[in-house]
């Protein structure tokens, strides 16, 4: 397959006419422009090229859930990812005691091994059940508990490789332990926590490299007291989720947090099954959620996950004034980066898979390939694209 004459967003994040050889799942070359006789390629029409791009943190969408443990509904929400740009993603289970998540897990495993319809899994995401109950935000207290890392390197071991991030209150009693032991096995990622700056500070030196939806699930940036955000924005190395719906954090401080995090910026929805559905009643992590005009919210008014997705974040970002290259590279490579995937996905690039979305000039999506396969097109089915 040729893709040609797209504009296309390249390794290094800059704009440039390139025609795109695709051979299988990889892209094999990128090269001028050329006139050449019609056939055997498709002509994109000066249209942009991006990465596919990447969701570490997603519970559901389309009126699935990670927690359905079903591989149907897993299917479902590959399908639906596909749609919006997403060509992979690490199905994200919210708090439980760790001897209910092996169905779950066996879900994913299986997702990930027989292959899926749409967006294809890294690997799992467990957000919980180790936070703090003074920042539990929309998880369910009873679910909660103290780290403890040998029941969860005994999950781990059981399911090698398949937990990519594990989330972490770094200041409740046990977390050092769970940090010195668990940190080479997977990204241990900073979480609905009541830690002071200085403590999220000790838990990155002690090996957390990531804080999950930055400004949520902890106490607001002080300029007296910095808190775990603060400590985040003054790492030089610890990667920062954020989620950019535009109701989690304002515009003017998703620009602050752009303009200091740089490449350590990845931008995740943290969407529920309540994603590209209407207004309504809804669960997410055992408890009932109320969405109107789009906002998800428990019955006391807590945010609860949000209804976007990441190309709905990206036209945000541009709506927000943050540079094409710097939001895209921060769905893209950078969670690639995180999950230890940039190898194969993250960039355009020979030796990569063809994982692309073309997109016309107001941002809408025009075509989407997950491992050189066309797997949406507007609204026709895949086998009657070009």
């Amino acid at each position: 397959m040729r893709l040609k004459n797209g504009i296309v967003l390249d390794q290094d994040f800059i704009l440039s006419p390139k025609d795109i050889e695709v051979q299988g799942e990889w892209i094999t070359a990128l090269t001028p422009w050329r006139d050449e006789e019609p056939g055997g390629w498709i002509d994109l029409s000066n249209k942009l090229v991006i990465p596919g791009l990447i969701d570490q943190h997603i519970h559901g969408c389309g009126g699935f859930d990670v927690e359905d443990a079903s591989l149907e509904a897993l299917a479902a929400m590959s399908e639906e990812l596909a749609r919006h740009g997403v060509t992979s993603f690490c199905p994200t289970v919210m708090a439980r005691p760790i001897e209910g998540l092996p169905p779950i897990l066996d879900m994913i495993r299986a997702g990930q091994r027989q292959g899926l319809p749409g967006a294809y899994v890294h690997g799992a995401r467990l957000e919980g059940p180790y936070l703090s109950p003074l920042k539990k935000g929309a998880q369910k207290e009873s679910r909660l508990s103290k780290p403890d890392a040998g029941e969860f390197l005994a999950l781990w071991n059981r399911y090698p490789g398949l937990i990519k991030i594990v989330d972490l209150a770094p200041e409740l009693e046990g977390a050092e332990d769970f940090i010195r032991r668990v940190r080479s096995r997977c990204v241990i990622s900073m979480a609905h926590t009541a830690a002071s700056y200085e403590g999220a500070l000790e838990a990155f030196r002690q090996g957390v490299g990531q804080a999950t939806h930055l400004f949520n699930g902890m106490a607001a940036l002080g300029h007296r007291e910095p808190g775990p955000a603060g400590a985040v924005l003054d790492s030089e190395q610890v990667r920062a989720e954020l989620i950019c719906d535009g109701i989690h954090i304002h515009p003017a401080m998703l620009r602050l947090a752009f303009r200091i995090l740089e490449s350590r910026a990845v931008v995740v929805s943290d969407s529920m099954r309540a994603a590209g559905m209407p207004d309504g009643e809804y669960t997410l992590g055992g408890q009932k959620v109320c969405v109107r005009r789009g906002t998800a919210l428990l019955r006391d008014g807590t945010l609860a996950g949000s209804t976007t997705n990441l190309h709905q974040e990206l036209r945000n970002l541009l709506r927000f004034g943050i540079p094409l290259a710097q939001a895209v590279k921060a769905m893209t490579l950078n969670p690639a980066v995180q999950l230890g995937a940039d190898k194969t996905t993250g960039s355009i690039q020979p030796g990569k898979y063809a994982d692309l979305v073309v997109l016309d000039q107001d941002y809408e999506i025009f075509m989407v390939l997950v491992k050189g396969k066309i797997r949406w097109c507007g609204n026709r089915a895949p086998a009657e694209c070009p």
